[in-house]
């Protein structure tokens, strides 16, 4: 995790890490398949982000969970846009790169570094740490 991106709750930590990975392969990729495989895989970790985030803030009474919350299901609104752009006009690659990258450049300095970072305090004084699903694969 670097360091700019914790807020110290490993698991969460964790999920950051897999999500920017997840963005950097997309942004690697050479095809438009490669580019929705790891659009997919982003979804997948972002859902399992969310969940185990918003589990976090209702375990430690974080008081700002509602709009936190709706925040996630606006940026899960969005990859699911973006996800869907390829299938419903044929898009190219480099539009579909550009399209998840304006928004996980939003996500990354808006939420992460800026609203991730405010539950910060509250990991510190959570002793429970939050746990990956059982029987969810790390990748």
């Amino acid at each position: 995790m670097a360091a700019t991106y914790s807020i110290g709750q490993p698991a969460l930590d964790d999920d950051h890490d897999r999500m920017i990975a997840a963005w950097r392969e997309l942004e690697a990729s050479r095809t438009l398949d490669a580019a929705k495989t790891a659009a997919a895989v982003l979804m997948s970790e972002a859902a399992e982000h969310f969940a185990r985030e918003e589990q976090f803030m209702l375990q430690c009474g974080y008081p700002d969970r509602v709009r936190h919350t709706a925040m996630h299901a606006e940026m899960a609104s969005g990859l699911r846009r973006v996800l869907l752009s390829p299938l419903m006009g044929g898009g190219k690659h480099e539009d579909f790169v550009g399209a998840v990258r304006n928004l996980m450049d939003r996500w990354v300095r808006v939420h992460i570094l800026g609203e991730d970072t405010k539950l910060a305090p509250y990991a510190r004084n959570f002793a429970a740490p939050v746990r990956r699903a059982a029987g969810a694969a790390r990748r």
